[in-house]
């Protein structure tokens, strides 16, 4: 079998780029890139970031992504860790939660009846005394209050996916990601960024025709174009790459 590493090593010496080239256009580390035509797969982040990675630099060296990606899973895919036994309860720790509950009941029990007593014991003594004037309470003046509306706080209209997709000219990007996601990103031909992108960040960028979009975890990307939201792209964990033009807008938005 082809030693992986070696297979990307080769690829990037027959386009003629250095690793550093190839890093400094994929924000990638260089230290990442070395790991990976090492196969030391211990020196990468993992996961989808792993697989983020591989992809980008086999498109970056002429290698196809998809298959690429497949191969690197299927030689250094590691095995989900097992999981902890269950917790098994024991006659003991069962007899010692019965005993603790009996407890409680009985404490319960005695407040209870004490409480009785204590209403049982006033009344007798109140009957005694008849007599005794009682006070009648004043309920105090009341208390006008103002009804107040709290201030409008209208968001901006969506604009209907129709206007979106009968507009013309450049389109407004918007990137917004609801976790972690490795994004490259290439705008009317060209290379915009290629970088993580965290929750919380925005990107927004004026496309005149079409962007490619490499995501890394589908299931964390967020987008709108003018102003209306995107269909999710896909489940957690997928890489997908997505081409974005008027003409292909229907299939993105919601």
């Amino acid at each position: 079998m082809t030693d992986f590493g070696e297979k990307l090593r080769h690829a990037r010496e027959e386009r003629g780029v250095s690793l550093r080239q190839i890093a400094a256009k994929t924000k990638i580390t260089l230290a990442a890139l070395e790991a990976l035509e090492r196969n030391d797969v211990s020196k990468l982040p993992g996961g989808i970031f792993s697989r983020s990675f591989v992809r980008t630099y086999a498109a970056e060296v002429g290698l196809d992504p998809d298959e690429t990606v497949t191969e690197f899973l299927d030689r250094f895919q590691q095995k989900p860790a097992p999981e902890p036994p269950a917790h098994v309860v024991t006659e003991s720790e069962s007899a010692h939660h019965t005993e603790r509950r009996a407890v409680g009941v009985a404490v319960r029990a005695i407040a209870a009846f004490l409480v009785v007593c204590g209403i049982v014991a006033f009344f007798i003594f109140r009957g005694g005394d008849d007599n005794t004037p009682t006070a009648t309470a004043v309920p105090p003046p009341a208390r006008s209050e103002v009804a107040t509306t709290p201030p409008s706080t209208a968001q901006p209209a969506v604009p209907a996916v129709d206007d979106v997709l009968r507009a013309t000219g450049p389109m407004r990007l918007e990137i917004t990601p609801t976790g972690p996601c490795w994004i490259k990103l290439t705008a009317d031909g060209k290379d915009v960024f290629a970088k993580l992108l965290q929750v919380g960040q925005k990107e927004v960028l004026t496309v005149r025709e079409s962007a490619v979009i490499s995501i890394g975890d589908a299931g964390a990307f967020a987008f709108s174009v003018d102003g209306r939201p995107g269909k999710p792209l896909g489940a957690a964990g997928e890489v997908k790459t997505a081409r974005i033009t008027r003409d292909t807008l229907a299939e993105y938005l919601r």
